[in-house]
């Protein structure tokens, strides 16, 4: 349940976000205050009297996550998510800079980051991930770490840097499920394991999956053909005529 401050002086916060954490130990260890993670995201956005907050851990009472496929636990959810935004916010207020800050919006539904995934030609898995796997096929790249949420804490897994290139291709594959036709699928329910789900699932990702799938889409249909029977290569020249960057035999991007 993340959510958005503005009026936080930012002059006075300065890199808020690397003092938060032990201010948070601070205040857990005097007893005002108890977070349901550890790993609290405060940032500021493009006008910087403004942030961005990803401060809460939603569970169910028995300390399981919350079934996205569940209208009952999902409704608790988005219940508990807003006490622990508001509670979060009372102690942000304590934070130099953010005493005059206030909440712009909280989201209008409740962040799920995984329930069901398609399995597809090819299943990207973790080690794809820290492997930094290449394949024939790819459609883009990846370069978010695997991003484990366990109880009280999240936990980020990475390749190896700077032995590797920090990133994974996406293989077209994983947009292609098995066993049905004319169905293409991008974003968090790909074909990918609970691991590499944790990395792709991500906004850079998904813009990569998202323009694939369109482009495959196309040319399924002027070819006449299924997405799974669509000349890989020719997918492949029109992302990068596009501008997308797939790996492959491509120079890297400044920045990458």
């Amino acid at each position: 349940m993340m959510f958005r401050l503005n009026g936080v002086d930012r002059q006075k916060a300065g890199e808020a976000w690397r003092t938060i954490p032990a201010l948070m130990e601070k205040a857990e260890a005097a007893g005002t205050h108890k977070f349901p993670r550890k790993a609290a995201i405060v940032r500021p956005q493009r006008h910087d009297v403004e942030w961005r907050v990803n401060f809460t851990q939603v569970a169910r009472k028995d300390g399981a996550a919350v079934n996205g496929l569940e209208p009952d636990e999902m409704t608790c959810g988005e219940i508990d998510g807003r006490r622990q935004a508001t509670e979060a916010f009372e102690f942000l207020r304590t934070v130099p800079g953010f005493e005059k800050s206030y909440i712009v919006d909280l989201p209008p539904q409740l962040g799920i980051r995984e329930t069901r995934r398609v399995v597809g030609g090819y299943m990207l898995s973790g080690e794809d991930v820290l492997g930094c796997a290449s394949f024939e096929d790819s459609i883009g790249v990846n370069g978010w770490p695997i991003e484990a949420h366990v109880s009280g804490d999240v936990i980020f897994k990475f390749p190896p840097i700077p032995e590797s290139r920090g990133y994974n291709e996406l293989p077209y594959r994983m947009l292609v499920p098995d066993g049905v036709d004319n169905l293409l699928v991008a974003g968090r329910c790909a074909s990918m394991t609970h691991e590499g789900q944790s990395a792709a699932r991500v906004s850079g990702a998904c813009f990569a999956m998202g323009e694939a799938a369109g482009t495959a889409a196309a040319l399924a249909l002027s070819g006449n053909t299924t997405p799974r029977d669509i000349a890989v290569e020719k997918l492949q020249q029109g992302l990068k005529a596009q501008g997308a960057f797939i790996g492959r035999d491509q120079p890297v991007p400044a920045g990458v």
